[in-house]
């Protein structure tokens, strides 16, 4: 199968608080590198040729997003999302069947991983290949893991044989996504990615390779880093 078999459509879920990165603003709207963090996202998104369109998820209060400055990279689509991460693509998901395209397929990021590579985006969609099972961005396990008890100290070492870091994108059948997220709800289930959801459904995920600099800034230190990161992606491709 090939990207002209299926509309491919991006959501962005942007509702979150940010409460761990310990500002009032929330991180998807802190200056980076002269602009949003959110735009670096979106930017990177508007720029793969198989993706038809953007949404992007706000919560209800969300009052950042219409005094943002200069032209919004993809012109995306928002829509009000939910209390959860869950729930705000479940919203986004009905705004697409909404709007006759529950045959699609949804390419859910993160508005916190400004680093992603639009040739990472493009391998994802190219080894999904359009599989009922969907897939993801992910990095192979490389550190030490350890298990802790409420004390604070180690319980044990875990194998890090066969273990991944979820990242995004991730790419799914708009009608499977739904029936996931929905499933996990009705049990009263959390899904903290769209890939756990699937899981649930008996399924299995691609897991496509991805790179470190693709994190989730999550803490204030991580804006340096993801700085950084940014500079040098944007001189390599001053070089290509």
């Amino acid at each position: 199968m090939n990207s002209a078999e299926y509309n491919i459509w991006a959501l962005v879920p942007c509702a979150g608080r940010g409460r761990r990165f310990g500002q009032t603003q929330p991180k998807q709207y802190q200056q980076l590198n002269g602009v949003p963090l959110v735009f670096h996202c979106l930017q990177r998104l508007s720029e793969i040729d198989a993706i038809r369109g953007i949404s992007v998820g706000l919560a209800e209060e969300d009052s950042q997003w219409v005094t943002l400055k200069g032209e919004i990279p993809g012109s995306p689509h928002t829509y009000v999302g939910g209390e959860t991460r869950s729930r705000t693509v479940r919203l986004g998901l009905d705004e697409l069947v909404n709007c006759g395209e529950a045959q699609s397929w949804v390419l859910v990021h993160d508005a916190a991983r400004p680093c992603v590579a639009g040739a990472d985006i493009e391998r994802l969609i190219r080894e999904v290949n359009f599989h009922p099972a969907g897939g993801l961005l992910a990095t192979p396990a490389v550190d030490t893991l350890k298990s802790g008890g409420t004390d604070s100290r180690v319980s044990g070492t875990v194998s890090r044989s066969g273990l991944w870091r979820a990242q995004t994108p991730q790419l799914f059948p708009v009608r499977t996504l739904i029936e996931a997220i929905d499933h996990c709800h009705d049990r009263g289930e959390a899904c903290t990615d769209e890939a756990q959801a699937i899981e649930a459904l008996g399924l299995r995920p691609k897991l496509v390779i991805c790179g470190d600099y693709n994190f989730k800034v999550t803490h204030q230190s991580d804006m340096v880093i993801a700085s950084a990161i940014l500079k040098e992606q944007e001189a390599a491709s001053c070089t290509e």
